[in-house]
């Protein structure tokens, strides 16, 4: 195809104007694309994971036979164990409940006395210990149950699943940033349900207070005596 002179001056600058808003769309979709916000970042470390408490119970069954004369050894060593547990994070009854109409029925009356037994001995109060019975008629070995309410603190949305930190087209942070702060902070919660209840505040030991004071006035050492066992040097700590 042939064509004249100013036709082919026509072609060459309509095709240079074409190319030039090609590049120049690429090029705003190129700072466009450069120019995307990231995802807003939270304030403060815990903002993103926040600690929740939960409530759970704590469950022991005790396994009984229609042969047993009451607990076993090893059995009596769950329930102080079961004990210490619930003096340290229980909290409301601890409900103990025997089976009904079942072949264990008879053993399960002892069980629960010896089982009462064990956890006053061991500190638990008369009157947090509830007795019960579960319907278990017709049933072979059925067990002693016993339950207590404990509240645990948990850092949310933290799954242990981490997505592939190569990729990251927005670059923004991963979503489980901030896990192992959440995490390890619940866990040195001593007791969990001050976050849902928090506990008054104790009175102050004036009579302590006055004491300091007193040798503070009187221009003396306002600490406690130490003993022997409390003193030592590095001289004296390694031979």
């Amino acid at each position: 195809m042939f064509w004249n002179k100013e036709e082919a001056q026509m072609r060459h600058y309509l095709s240079n104007r074409t190319l030039k808003a090609l590049l120049g769309g690429a090029l705003f979709l190129g700072l466009g694309a450069c120019g995307t916000a990231p995802k807003t970042p939270w304030g403060l470390p815990g903002d993103q994971h926040k600690i929740t408490v939960q409530q759970t119970q704590e469950n022991l069954s005790l396994a009984l036979a229609p042969n047993m004369a009451g607990l076993t050894e090893a059995q009596k060593r769950k329930l102080h164990g079961y004990a210490a547990a619930y003096l340290d994070h229980g909290y409301g009854p601890l409900a103990i409940s025997a089976p009904q109409g079942a072949d264990t029925s008879i053993v399960a009356g002892r069980a629960i006395q010896q089982t009462r037994k064990i956890l006053f001995e061991a500190g638990i109060d008369w009157a947090v210990i509830a007795k019960g019975r579960y319907q278990a008629s017709g049933t072979t070995g059925s067990p002693l149950l016993l339950s207590f309410t404990r509240y645990e603190a948990r850092a949310q949305g933290c799954d242990g699943r981490w997505r592939n930190l190569v990729i990251h087209p927005g670059n923004n942070e991963s979503d489980n940033f901030g896990c192992a702060l959440a995490t390890n902070t619940a866990a040195m919660i001593a007791n969990p349900y001050d976050l849902v209840r928090p506990r008054a505040t104790e009175p102050a030991s004036t009579a302590r207070r006055q004491t300091v004071m007193d040798k503070y006035i009187a221009g003396e050492a306002t600490s406690g005596k130490r003993t022997a066992d409390e003193k030592g040097t590095v001289s004296s700590a390694v031979n």
